[in-house]
């Protein structure tokens, strides 16, 4: 991109570093709440769907560099700004971009099996069409438009590992149907962290799921200022 007049450069430490357009759909605090949540190691190969600019991916390198970092964006607007992120972290021998709906991505895509899946998914069904934001890269990043919760649980049971491991962000209103969702798709849920502000009901939650796991949950939570 020629033109950055319109980004702001936020810092991760440990070298990294991000490009926000401010023109476009930018990261919230969900994104740092997941990033922080993972565990990563040095070694894991680790998909990103939905990625948006890329923030978790680069946040969770910024804490634990590991070996490689993929990227699936469906908007072309979102992928440029991962490429000049990647391009800005030198990181570019290390990270692959498919500019794509995640439903067409393909395990022959990748060198094999990956370690990790991130994700922090549109939160909204399309229930009422007069609520979809009107500018198209917010509303596909907050309604399911292009892909829905359940087809991003199959696409990641798919692609993941045995064993491998699956971090999600979503509405805390939604965890009955996500944890049922990782289940039927052989991912068990293992840890789940409620995300609660001043208010007594939890707004947000975390999953870590493993693929062919066994039963047994720990859950958490956590009190977030607004």
């Amino acid at each position: 991109m020629k033109n950055l007049d319109n980004f702001v450069l936020e810092n991760f430490g440990n070298g990294i570093s991000v490009y926000q357009c401010e023109n476009l759909y930018k990261f919230t605090q969900d994104a740092i709440l997941l990033a922080k949540f993972c565990n990563i190691k040095h070694t894991d190969n680790v998909l990103e769907l939905c990625a948006g600019s890329g923030v978790i991916s680069f946040y969770t390198y910024s804490l634990c560099p590991y070996n490689k970092l993929y990227f699936n964006e469906i908007q072309p607007e979102m992928c440029k700004i991962i490429e000049e992120n990647i391009k800005y972290n030198n990181l570019k021998r290390k990270s692959m971009i498919f500019n794509c709906n995640l439903k067409d991505l393909k395990l022959a895509d990748f060198s094999k099996p990956v370690d990790v899946i991130i994700c922090n998914p549109p939160y909204q069904k399309v229930n009422n069409k007069s609520l979809i934001n009107e500018k198209k890269e917010i509303a596909l990043a907050r309604h399911e438009i292009e892909v829905t919760l359940e087809e991003i649980i199959a696409k990641s049971s798919e692609l993941i590992k045995d064993k491998g491991r699956l971090y999600m962000v979503h509405l805390a209103s939604r965890s009955a149907e996500l944890i049922a969702l990782c289940h039927n798709y052989k991912l068990e849920v293992k840890k789940v962290k409620f995300i609660f502000t001043n208010n007594k009901e939890a707004y947000l939650v975390l999953i870590e799921a493993v693929k062919n796991a066994n039963f047994g949950v720990r859950v958490l939570k956590e009190d977030v200022k607004n």
